[in-house]
């Protein structure tokens, strides 16, 4: 190990342990897991390999992490409600320093954000913040696999005094699906080889994927409905998992449920011109087909990255299999 090597590793290591003791100085309730269920989901995210970019955004991705955490460690009194960590791990932590999470408010928000106390609902949080950026030096660290189980592992020892059996279950639950989900995001780079996982493990990592690069939006309709922390859309496999075992999020559209039932049952396809077809089945003159018919000849709704596009191969499989 040269010089260089071994004081980039000291530093690394002298950050770590400032950051466990930053974690060790939330302003928490020990009855209280809110904060601590949404840090978790956080390194949960960076453990994914979704965390690319210092910006934290209140999306169903985190929230659904949140839910699992917090059903594991939760008391009879308690009640999901994200909204009030993700506004409240702002502030001075109880040693008076500052904290390593920054609300960037949306653009034109600024005065009402900062008059803002607390966050009573999800819209306080949709309406007003952006994202969250965490400070540069805490990003870094969570780009290390490493550095996330420590700081991990540092959370619920400090905070969470009770029986975690349940925790410790949806941790290694979350760990498999993460590291499958991280594997599936390189598609387009290496593509993807990795043996299949249990059902409980793909079924959910490909949904997180493939929901995620279309930003929660149907390929078909555009609709973008988020609700009570979820979103309306699906991901549908082009060519099916049970045809053709391929969980490739290439291989993958975010559809509404009508939409996906409409694929499922070829009476649409997305080709390879990434347009949509219509079965000669249904009549445009038919009101009640007027729905689907629309469809014909419109362009997909596609990802921002295009090496995320829908694979040729699964696009032309897709068409010939339409009535």
């Amino acid at each position: 190990m040269t010089f260089l090597e071994y004081r980039s590793d000291l530093v690394a290591e002298m950050s770590l342990d400032a950051y466990k003791k930053k974690l060790a100085s939330l302003r928490v309730h020990r009855t209280s897991p809110h904060k601590i269920c949404m840090l978790l989901a956080v390194l949960d995210v960076a453990r994914s390999g979704a965390l690319n970019e210092n910006r934290i955004e209140y999306s169903p991705s985190l929230l659904e992490r949140y839910a699992r955490y917090f059903a594991a460690v939760r008391g009879e009194k308690d009640h999901p409600n994200p909204y009030f960590p993700f506004f409240h791990l702002q502030g001075k932590l109880r040693n008076g320093d500052g904290s390593f999470w920054h609300l960037i408010p949306v653009k034109g928000r600024e005065v009402v954000l900062g008059a803002m106390d607390t966050a009573r609902k999800g819209r306080d949080i949709t309406d007003n913040i952006s994202h969250v950026e965490l400070d540069p030096e805490f990003f870094r660290l969570l780009q290390t696999p490493a550095a996330v189980e420590e700081l991990a592992e540092a959370l619920t020892q400090r905070w969470l005094d009770r029986d975690l059996s349940d925790l410790h279950a949806v941790v290694d639950n979350e760990k498999r699906i993460s590291r499958y989900e991280h594997h599936l995001r390189e598609a387009g780079k290496a593509g993807v080889s990795e043996p299949d996982p249990p059902e409980y493990v793909r079924s959910p990592a490909f949904r997180r994927v493939v929901t995620e690069i279309y930003d929660y939006r149907c390929a078909a309709t555009g609709l973008r409905l988020l609700l009570n922390d979820m979103a309306m859309v699906e991901a549908a496999h082009i060519r099916p998992f049970s045809d053709s075992g391929d969980d490739d999020p290439r291989n993958g559209l975010a559809l509404t449920p009508d939409m996906h039932w409409a694929m499922d049952a070829f009476l649409i396809a997305p080709g390879p011109d990434y347009k949509w077809h219509v079965s000669s089945q249904l009549d445009s003159r038919v009101p009640d087909h007027k729905v689907i018919t629309d469809l014909a000849g419109k362009s997909l709704f596609l990802p921002k990255e295009p090496r995320m596009y829908p694979r040729q191969d699964v696009l032309e499989w897709r068409l010939q299999q339409l009535y």
